[in-house]
């Protein structure tokens, strides 16, 4: 993952980045995630920085630590499948605010992302 200076604090692009991988499910559940200070060297970013993003992960229940052995992705399917339906709506929000200045009714937008899922998934 990179991380880029702008807008979007660089310990919610962290946050943002495990969301992604633990809902897809590149991070598996049970997964034990890499020590802070690898983290933090493969973001290129203080270690404070991924300390405080993934005490948020933790917070919001999609990782655990386990006090002798590091921290894990949640193994509870239900925490995932509500990740995945935060994702879901966080995304289509964002595709909805940006698509209405364009001045498409909603069928024509649906019948458009009908088309491009066909072209992408065959």
């Amino acid at each position: 993952m990179k991380i880029t200076m702008g807008s979007i604090p660089i310990y919610r692009q962290i946050i943002d980045y495990f969301e992604l991988e633990i809902a897809s499910g590149s991070l598996e559940p049970g997964e034990k995630i890499d020590s802070i200070r690898n983290l933090a060297q493969q973001f290129k970013v203080n270690p404070n920085t991924v300390q405080k993003a993934l005490l948020e992960l933790e917070r919001d229940n999609y990782i655990y630590t386990d006090r002798t052995n590091g921290k894990f992705v949640t193994e509870n399917e239900e925490i995932i499948t509500g990740l995945k339906k935060m994702l879901i709506e966080r995304f289509a929000t964002e595709f909805i605010k940006g698509i209405s200045r364009l001045g498409f009714t909603k069928e024509e937008v649906l019948h458009m992302v009908s088309e491009a899922w066909e072209v992408v998934y065959e």
